[in-house]
């Protein structure tokens, strides 16, 4: 677990306040400080991993402390994007395959790309690998998209941008979709690799 020392030298680091750490992280400004200053010396541990999370997101690494070493060091966003890890949710295969395929190919990135064949696999994958973005296709046997969506924000306060694809196009369906928060809404007959290296870019600005 991090120490109130790596807190508060990744706040500063950063250079933000504790007002917008602890609104990045989703806890009460007075938690966040009494964290900060010790007097709260047993804090939920769920409390101390939105903390970290926040911190991670904004760039901050930090050091194992399982290793006897206790420090942070600051990553620039633009490296973790080059980096980053996308999670592709698809029952067919060969649709994987060529998103996958593509995206390799994406330049000056590498990515690095997970595949989940089921919403069941998609939401382990999820938790294993906490994507950077995830491409979801709406119609999947079993769980379909909505569903796996809405038990991704069950489950996790903060995620990052959803690109649904579908081969069956609904307006319906679409207008669904961006209530619901997602990024972007692609169809897969006119899909190519420039619209989703565009997407793509678009939801890890």
């Amino acid at each position: 677990m991090i120490t109130l020392e790596q807190i508060r030298a990744a706040r500063a680091m950063l250079g933000i306040s504790q007002k917008q750490l602890a609104k990045k992280a989703g806890v009460a400004i007075a938690t966040l400080n009494n964290i900060e200053r010790g007097v709260q010396t047993d804090p939920k541990i769920s409390t101390i991993r939105a903390i970290q999370g926040a911190l991670e997101n904004d760039g901050i690494e930090f050091l194992n402390q399982a290793l006897g070493v206790v420090g942070i060091f600051f990553r620039p966003k633009a490296i973790q994007l080059k980096n980053a890890t996308i999670l592709i949710v698809d029952d067919n295969k060969s649709d994987r395959a060529l998103y996958k395929n593509w995206l390799s190919k994406a330049p000056g990135k590498q990515y690095r790309i997970v595949e989940a064949e089921s919403a069941r696999a998609g939401l382990e994958a999820f938790i294993q690998n906490e994507p950077q973005c995830v491409i979801l296709d709406f119609m999947m046997y079993g769980e379909d998209g909505f569903q796996m969506l809405a038990t991704l924000k069950s489950e996790h306060k903060k995620l990052p941008p959803i690109l649904f694809v579908t081969g069956m196009h609904s307006d319906i369906v679409e207008g669904r979709a961006k209530v619901q928060g997602v990024h972007a809404y692609l169809q897969k007959s006119s899909l190519t690799k420039e619209a989703l290296y565009e997407a793509v870019e678009s939801a890890l600005r």
